[in-house]
């Protein structure tokens, strides 16, 4: 029973290091660590798995300190008390940090449609016919992205334009000259 203990808090822990250690490489294929959560509505996975390694994390824990310093215990008691202790801690854990933080991460996106009209400034001049980029705050942040003008004529860095469409990544935009 304790090497069972041993094993998931072991395997917890080295689960949560390695999420913090290699969260940020897989970031450019759109994964974060060990957030499973790819945009879509996840029925089958009802908790983030972070969440579902900080279990085997206490519940491992805390059956091996029951095992170690209450000997008396019979081991059905023990397996209780760390999947109990395991899941009060995981539901806290869910409801009060993961999903306020999922929630945060959502409304600080802006979405295509509340960028349309957008005052922005170009920040690296956009040739005719070619690729720029402009910079654009919404909600006090700010963002660059590449741009392109609708009359494929040429705009310096600088000058103010009004984003118009977006097709995939690139904004199409105007000179607020020409509005």
């Amino acid at each position: 029973m304790l090497l069972l203990f041993q094993v998931c808090f072991f395997v917890g822990i080295a689960l949560i290091i390695l999420s913090l250690l290699l969260g940020s490489v897989f970031d450019i294929a759109g994964i974060d660590g060990l957030n499973l959560d790819f945009g879509g509505s996840s029925l089958a996975l009802p908790i983030s798995p972070i969440v579902a390694v900080l279990f085997s994390t206490i519940f491992g824990g805390i059956g091996w300190v029951l095992i170690e310093y209450v000997p008396g215990l019979m081991w059905f008691i023990d397996i209780i008390i760390a999947v109990v202790t395991g899941f009060i801690i995981c539901y806290f854990m869910q409801h009060f940090i993961v999903t306020p933080l999922k929630k945060a991460q959502n409304t600080s996106t802006p979405e295509a449609h509340d960028l349309i009209g957008l005052p922005a400034s170009v920040s690296e001049t956009i040739p005719q016919n070619g690729f720029g980029e402009i910079r654009y705050t919404i909600n006090g942040n700010s963002y660059t992205s590449p741009a392109k003008t609708i009359d494929g004529e040429e705009l310096k860095a600088g000058v103010n334009v009004a984003i118009c469409w977006i097709e995939g990544y690139v904004y199409y935009v105007t000179s607020t000259e020409n509005i």
